[in-house]
């Protein structure tokens, strides 16, 4: 069956060689269909140093009609505290096949939603606010009249959340989709950390 697979990866680091706050995170998919797909993807910030990327695959039927979709945001940045310093950001994509267009939609009335919030805070020596490393991920789904989406959390830790999608109407599959959110945070010097304050939200 015909696939889709897309992979964003951030670094950000923040602070200088002694001293710093380095965050790794990313929005992983993998897409399996019946039919024919076609995926949108555009960097909704570019030229700034943070992350912001949108992303929407869209199957249709025979017919050319759009039957299901899936679409996702992806959040990844650095709040300054009283770190010194650059802040620096490489953003890494890999799509196959490559994106159609640059134009993703945003579902208004999904039928079931993924939401995660991630930050880690950074002290330095003296207890003050260094920096906040922050990732956000949020998933849509929308299917035709008729159809289901089942919404299946496989892996849920505080540096990895893995969400299976299933598309179908009756037995019939129209789309399958792995996602996977991850994100990790490492600081250099005197520099602390709390562990991950993690939020998620499922609908339903």
């Amino acid at each position: 069956m015909p696939t889709h697979q897309g992979k964003t990866h951030t670094d950000i680091l923040i602070g200088d060689g002694g001293e710093n706050v380095q965050e790794s995170s990313e929005f992983e998919f993998s897409a399996t269909y019946a039919t024919t797909a076609t995926l949108e993807y555009a960097d909704l910030a570019p030229g700034t140093d943070r992350c912001y990327s949108g992303y929407e695959l869209l199957v249709r039927d025979s017919a050319g009609l759009v039957i299901a979709t899936f679409a996702a945001r992806y959040k990844a940045w650095i709040d300054r505290g009283s770190a010194t310093g650059p802040k620096t950001i490489d953003i890494v994509n890999n799509f196959t096949p490559a994106p159609s267009g640059s134009q993703p939609g945003w579902p208004l009335s999904p039928v079931t939603t993924t939401e995660r919030e991630w930050r880690v805070d950074a002290f330095d020596a003296t207890g003050n606010l260094y920096a906040q490393a922050y990732a956000t991920w949020q998933l849509r789904s929308t299917v035709a009249t008729g159809a289901t989406v089942i919404q299946t959390v496989t892996d849920q830790t505080d540096t990895l959340l893995r969400v299976n999608l299933v598309y179908m109407t009756g037995r019939t599959v129209h789309l399958t989709v792995v996602a996977s959110m991850f994100a990790s945070a490492k600081v250099v010097g005197r520099v602390t950390a709390d562990p991950p304050d993690v939020t998620d939200r499922f609908t339903p």
